[in-house]
């Protein structure tokens, strides 16, 4: 009997297994005829997914207009399409079940009087536009950021950011994996274009499926379509860089490897020939809750405003590890390990301008040297549960940063500076979503976070004794100051309890608290070195900061479905700061209470176009390092105090914007108006002693006012491969100043156009060229307009294919500053020469073959003038190898 048990148990297991795989399959059925029942052969039918338009089985009709599709997909809702030569295109939304699906036809007229074959560089379907990466990539195109800054609608700014349609992007995926959180530079800058068959843009991405009803999103998210030969495969790609002068190196190494469950990055980069590593790391989503906590610092050569391989003078390593494993359908695992080894030299002179109240003007030169060496250890973790209607995401952040630094400056005197700081900071991030119908459920999110920042700042010789020391000299100055920082952030929202005809309500709980620690001491040292604090309560700092804010909101939404979404959230809240300071043993209270209310409206015009309107108001409390009553030396000739005056501002902001687009014929455009207005209750002056400038709160009331004006287009062509874009952007600020105990206006205007080429004349030449032009203007009240500064940018270069495994490049930038004195002009000129044999890459590059040396630059801020001569980066020869080990 047991035998036979057995035998009837596992002839049940198979059936039930093939009774399961006959269930998933799906089949279509159906025919293609015109209004007169005749049939239609060889007409391509296409079953897609509707959220990415990713195509899941196609078929064409017979001689009879018959077509049959069996696929299995997981997905509740497809496309299905037909198109031909002789046909109007049609399209329906089905089910994903077995079905019969016909269609009637209306035939066309097609005249062809030639034959042109070309491939389809941008399609699209709702909200998902598709860049054939093949189309827009050349020869010379090493990474897939190289490619996605001549596609149109999106630009990649020089720090790395992505946007599209001039909005930041919100998520980056690889195979609808996010694998990198914000850190979407280690792929742009590391995966090969020739691995990667679609650019996917998934407009209007809300990243949690169970908000997508609930809560719509503007913003755009990217997608990288793999090519099946870069899935499954692990790839090992290798650098060695060696070249003078000095004595260069550049190398890498990096591996990748995606699957359908795993999927890892990992990399090492190092060089001292000008790439900074920092931006490949830079997380563009990641939102600091801690606030600024870098209160002391080195005086060092401000960076000019050219390419930063011309200047930046390092010697840097970077290690990253990046996995992802999906731990189920919808649930992902990722852990990512950053290591960075940056050291830096800058070396210039700084000439600056106070312009004083009357017609006084205070000048002051500096000659600076300096040298800083950073390194920043980083650990993430993230899980990630995505359902239809469960939502469950956790992330862990641990952070340790060492950064120690030196800089002299000629001036008066010989002065040396010498900075040491160390940060550890914690962060986790809970958020989940339930719902319990198709739109109701509730929402919560919860972050808590420590971060430690102790900080000191050596100065020799010593200063201003007259001040800290009793008129009695002394050989060095040291000002330590630490911050220690912990928040605790909670939210509940209750999903759409209430709808009224088409407006829902939804009604949204929080409570934070945030507390803060400021610890700050002077000390000098004698002519035997003995360290002597400067016991004065007006030169250290003991603070206490607690925070606590507690509000109640009301979210309204109304929707009319691909014409109008209006959002109006009505937030209540209230606010406590208690204030401890242990130095003059005051303790403070500052209860606010806030309405913040703001407006969105979204308007689709078309299909094309659609336009965003958002008005709000806001309320912003000071920090605790703009609250300290003890002096504090932020570096050695800027001195600030606050008083125990607490900063508050009160503002509000208007934003419109209008977007068009037309995928097939690669056109994109828009353009935004923005208005911020905001009043304050102090107001910072500036006290002018010798060199050194003292920063005090004042109790004044003053306002700043903000009007900017943006556009955009890009177009792509079949034409020799052709994509222009184009910027405009005008700009009116204005505000009020303190300083020596007089109030004082300050206006500014800024106009810049901007514009980019790329095209592929003929076969063998491929040319780029980008160009930037501003016009600043300044002005102080009572006072002549100070002369206008325009700066003029304009970059050349010329690809030519020597044959099919040789390459020629020269490059050219030149720019223009009509305030430098003396030379106005600065021009670069580089040449490469690639060659190609089999796996390996060979580039041999010389740049800034001139040798152009220094860097002079002008420019205006608030009640100041600027001159700066920055050390470039000197003529360098360098040549790589590039080839895949794997």
């Amino acid at each position: 009997m047991p035998d036979k048990q057995n035998k009837i148990f596992v002839l049940l297991f198979i059936i039930s297994i093939f009774s399961n795989n006959t269930f998933s399959q799906t089949k279509i059925n159906g025919t293609i005829k015109d209004s007169n029942g005749e049939p239609f052969p060889s007409i391509s039918v296409l079953l897609m997914q509707p959220t990415d338009s990713s195509i899941v089985k196609f078929a064409f009709s017979d001689n009879n207009g018959n077509f049959y599709i069996s696929f299995e997909s997981k997905m509740e809702d497809l496309i299905i399409s037909i198109s031909g030569m002789i046909i109007q295109s049609q399209s329906k939304n089905i089910k994903n079940v077995s079905q019969t699906v016909n269609f009637i036809v209306t035939e066309k007229k097609v005249e062809l009087k030639e034959v042109v074959v070309k491939s389809t560089k941008i399609w699209g379907a709702k909200d998902t536009v598709n860049y054939l990466v093949s189309a827009f990539s050349s020869e010379k195109d090493i990474v897939i950021g190289d490619v996605l800054k001549k596609m149109p609608g999106i630009t990649v700014a020089e720090t790395g950011q992505i946007a599209y349609q001039g909005e930041p992007i919100n998520k980056f995926y690889i195979e609808n994996l996010d694998l990198l959180g914000g850190r979407y530079g280690i792929a742009t800058k590391n995966i090969s274009p020739k691995d990667i068959s679609t650019v996917q843009i998934l407009e209007n991405h809300q990243p949690v499926k169970a908000l997508e009803n609930v809560k719509p999103s503007s913003r755009a998210a990217i997608n990288l379509k793999l090519k099946d030969s870069a899935k499954g495969t692990l790839s090992i790609m290798g650098q060695l860089g060696l070249g003078a002068s000095p004595l260069l190196w550049n190398n890498e190494l990096t591996g990748m490897y995606f699957s359908r469950d795993i999927q890892n990055i990992s990399t090492y980069k190092g060089n001292n020939s000008g790439e900074n590593l920092a931006d490949e790391l830079r997380s563009f989503t990641y939102q600091n809750f801690f606030g600024s906590d870098n209160m002391l610092n080195i005086r060092m050569p401000n960076p000019p405003a050219i390419s930063e391989s011309r200047y930046l003078l390092n010697n840097s390593n970077a290690g990253t590890v990046n996995t992802l494993f999906k731990t189920g359908e919808d649930s992902e695992l990722t852990l990512n390990l950053i290591y960075l080894n940056d050291h830096e030299k800058r070396s210039g002179e700084s000439h600056t301008s106070y312009y004083l109240p009357g017609d006084s003007i205070f000048l002051f030169d500096e000659n600076m040297q300096s040298s800083n060496n950073t390194d920043r250890m980083e650990a993430e973790v993230r899980f990630r549960k995505n359902e239809k209607d469960n939502f469950l995401s956790n992330y862990l952040l641990i952070q340790g940063e060492w950064t120690g630094g030196t800089g002299d400056v000629a001036t008066l005197q010989k002065i040396h500076q010498r900075k040491n700081q160390s940060v550890f900071s914690i962060i986790n991030d809970f958020h989940t979503v339930i719902k319990k119908t198709e739109n109701k459920g509730f929402e919560i999110k919860s972050s808590l976070g420590f971060k430690s920042t102790p900080q000191n700042l050596n100065i020799f010789p010593g200063l201003y004794e007259d001040m800290f020391y009793q008129g009695e000299a002394y050989s060095a100055f040291r000002q330590e100051a630490r911050i220690n920082q912990f928040y605790f952030q909670n939210n509940v929202t209750l999903l759409a309890p209430w709808i009224i005809g088409k407006v829902i309500l939804s009604p949204d709980f929080s409570f934070n608290i945030e507390n803060k620690n400021l610890h700050s001491n002077m000390y000098v040292t004698d002519n035997k070195e003995n360290k002597l604090q400067l016991h004065a309560d007006s030169l250290r700092n003991d603070l206490g900061w607690f925070k606590f804010k507690e509000a109640v909101a009301l979210d309204i939404r109304y929707v009319i479905q691909n014409h109008l979404e209006l959002n109006v959230y009505l937030p209540f809240s209230y606010s406590g700061i208690r204030v401890n300071n242990k130095i003059t043993g005051s303790r403070d209270f500052f209860p606010k209470p806030y309405f913040e209310p703001s407006m969105n409206i979204k308007t689709y015009l078309g299909a094309r176009m659609e336009s965003i309107l958002n008005y709000s108001f806001y309320n912003q409390l000071g920090d605790i390092n703009s609250f300290y009553t003890g002096y504090m030396m932020q570096d050695y000739r800027s001195l600030m105090q606050f008083d125990n005056r607490l900063p508050e501002i009160r503002g509000n902001m208007g934003f419109m914007s209008l977007n068009y687009k037309d995928v097939m014929k690669m056109f994109f455009a828009g353009g935004n108006v923005s208005y911020i207005h905001q009043k304050r209750n102090i107001i910072h002056e500036q006290i002018f002693n010798d060199i050194l400038i003292s920063t005090t709160a004042v109790d004044l009331a003053n306002t700043s006012e903000n009007i900017s004006i943006n556009g955009r287009l890009s177009k792509g062509f079949y034409w020799k491969g052709l994509v222009a874009s184009f910027d405009a952007s005008l700009s009116n600020y204005s505000s009020e100043l303190l300083r020596q105990g007089e109030l004082t206006g300050y206006k500014n205007s800024n106009l810049n156009f901007s514009g980019s080429l790329n095209v592929k004349p003929v076969s063998q030449l491929i040319l780029a060229y980008k160009g930037n032009w501003n016009k600043n203007q300044s002005r102080i009240e009572s006072q002549e307009k100070f002369s206008p500064m325009n700066i003029f940018t304009n970059t050349v270069s010329a690809d030519i294919l020597l044959s099919k495994s040789l390459s020629f490049n020269v490059n050219y930038e030149h720019y223009y500053n009509n305030a430098a004195i003396g030379n106005k002009y600065l021009s670069f000129t580089d040449i490469s020469l690639d060659y190609t044999v089999k796996s390996a890459v060979f580039s041999l590059d010389w740049t800034n073959i001139f040798n152009a040396a220094n860097y002079i630059t002008s420019y205006f801020g608030e009640l100041n003038a600027y001159r700066h001569i920055y050390k470039i980066r000197p003529s360098m020869v360098l040549l790589k190898i590039k080839l895949k080990i794997k």
